[in-house]
């Protein structure tokens, strides 16, 4: 009798044993999986409107690579701007994440984006994940955002500088992870810096051009780089004095009109 009760006290023991480490088996699995890790960056590339006094600077975001990539969930974006150069940010325009999304092997909606937590010369670029599966980012740029600011010193230059993990408040960016939101791990940060007056010459440096590209003709002293779609019935001319790339995801549509040509920006 005391030895049945020995045994069954032992089995019971050892299934208890084997369970936790079952468990501790797929909690190392779940981290393990858990491989998200983002870029983000700020670029100038909608059209100035100089006369206006008003830049517009664009928040876009991929994963760090291939092996990195994940399903975008809650995002807060955090930078610092210069308050002597630039005044009254605001949401110009919801980008790419924006709404409802339905890329194909899932759906997602996200709230309204908000500039809620913005103090000072602290940028805080909100979007909160109201339901589903989160949109798949891969290694490649997407703007998920466009604000607006005034020029109030035209002859001045402004930098934008990256609040990170290792500074507070920090930029949040999580994944949808077995139906639940976790943190995603940083990668790099690029901010920006440039001089409004040089911006509005005709020939800028370089030009970097994405999404929707509007009627125009773009000039650039020495190069333009530029993934955006060019739709149909729009007009677009681009022209760089020694390099003009068309990156990945550059498309223009057959009744679009459309030309690239190397030459000197005046």
């Amino acid at each position: 009798m005391l030895k049945t009760f020995l045994l069954k006290v032992f089995y019971m023991i050892n299934m208890k044993n084997v369970l936790t480490l079952v468990l501790i088996c797929l909690y190392s699995v779940s981290l393990m999986a858990q491989t998200g890790q983002y870029d983000v960056r700020l670029i100038q590339q909608y059209p100035l409107q100089c006369e206006d006094e008003v830049i517009y600077f664009d928040i876009q975001v991929k994963a760090s690579s291939t092996e990195t990539a994940f399903r975008l969930a809650e995002q807060n974006y955090r930078f610092d701007y210069d308050t002597i150069a630039l005044a009254n940010p605001r949401i110009h325009q919801e980008l790419e994440i924006s709404g409802l999304i339905d890329d194909g092997t899932g759906t997602s909606l996200y709230k309204a984006h908000t500039l809620q937590g913005t103090l000072g010369a602290t940028i805080s670029y909100n979007i909160i994940l109201d339901g589903g599966d989160g949109y798949p980012l891969t290694d490649n740029w997407v703007s998920v955002g466009r604000i607006a600011f005034d020029v109030v010193f035209k002859t001045g230059c402004f930098n934008f500088t990256w609040r990170t993990h290792s500074e507070h408040p920090v930029t949040y960016i999580g994944e949808m992870y077995n139906d639940e939101p976790a943190l995603v791990s940083e990668g790099t940060y690029t901010g920006f810096n440039g001089c409004f007056y040089a911006m509005c010459t005709d020939c800028p440096p370089v030009l970097s051009l994405s999404d929707v590209i509007p009627d125009n003709t773009y000039k650039a002293d020495n190069s333009i780089n530029s993934d955006g779609t060019i739709p149909a019935g729009n007009s677009v001319i681009y022209k760089a004095g020694d390099v003009i790339l068309l990156d990945s995801g550059f498309s223009t549509d057959a009744q679009a009109d459309f030309s690239a040509e190397i030459s000197d920006c005046n």
